[in-house]
């Protein structure tokens, strides 16, 4: 899977990437970073709740495209990622405990 730019200007390999995260800065503008060789800023955004959002997106748009490779079926990688959203079920996660 290939993750494209928020700005448009760069491709990131997700096979490349070692870890994504949320950071902010003092103005409160929240970036969403990853690391291969070099950190790059994939987007910014106002909230961190939708900061949030995009990550469970981008993992759901993974988790999808790992089940496509896994058949030959006919159905497009968004709309997989789409029914994992609308339903609120994520295969192949584990979220650490908050405690």
């Amino acid at each position: 899977m290939i993750i494209m730019s928020q700005d448009k200007t760069e491709i990131i390999n997700f096979n490349n990437i070692e870890s994504i995260w949320i950071c902010s800065d003092e103005e409160g503008i929240f970036t969403i970073e990853a690391t291969a060789d070099t950190n790059t800023s994939l987007g910014e955004y106002k909230t961190e709740e939708r900061a949030k959002e995009i990550l469970i997106g981008i993992m759901a748009s993974y988790q999808a495209n790992k089940i496509l490779e896994c058949t030959y079926g006919s159905i497009a990688q968004n709309q997989i990622a789409d029914k994992f959203l609308e339903s609120g079920v994520l295969p192949f996660k584990y979220e650490m405990p908050k405690e």
